[in-house]
């Protein structure tokens, strides 16, 4: 008994230590036109549209739909504020929504939940980095996600180099 007991204790004790809380690794986006490092998971697929006014790419984990990243980019024609004002005002805009709310506002993005019903809740988030005459739009993509986990898709989406 005195064995099966230590047995269930370090197994106990492996899985809480399995946290993986380091599964995002520093991902340079260069090759797609994006001159900036982002966290992402080890595996991820890549995909590089071209949506005539901008380009788009797609970093997209295979392994789980926890973690999903577009990064819009293209010709600035706005600064921070007022790029960040538009999204905020497209989601607000989208009449599916019963309410829009932030929930972490910073000067260059923005983490936010969207409420269908009370039991339909989504979370998103925009990150807007303008260099030069480029703008870059990092948002979560098409999925559901938890707060937690667009959090951490946001906090993610810093790119590495401005740190």
């Amino acid at each position: 008994m005195r064995l099966f007991s230590f047995f269930v204790i370090v197994l106990f004790l492996a899985a809480c230590n399995n946290t993986d809380d380091n599964y995002l690794k520093p991902r340079n986006l260069l090759e797609y036109g994006i001159p900036y490092t982002i966290l992402a998971p080890d595996s991820v697929d890549i995909k590089k549209e071209n949506l005539v006014v901008q380009d788009e790419v797609i970093i997209k984990s295979q392994k789980s739909d926890d973690y999903e990243v577009r990064v819009y980019f293209g010709e600035a024609t706005k600064d921070v504020a007022a790029t960040k004002a538009e999204h905020l005002n497209n989601l607000n805009s989208i009449s599916v929504y019963s309410s829009v709310n932030v929930i972490l506002d910073e000067p260059n993005g923005f983490v936010f939940e969207t409420v269908i019903d009370s039991t339909l809740h989504n979370f998103g988030f925009r990150r807007i980095v303008i260099q030069g005459d480029r703008e870059y739009i990092f948002q979560s993509g098409n999925g559901n996600y938890t707060k937690e986990q667009a959090e951490e898709m946001y906090q993610a989406t810093i790119p590495q180099e401005m740190k």
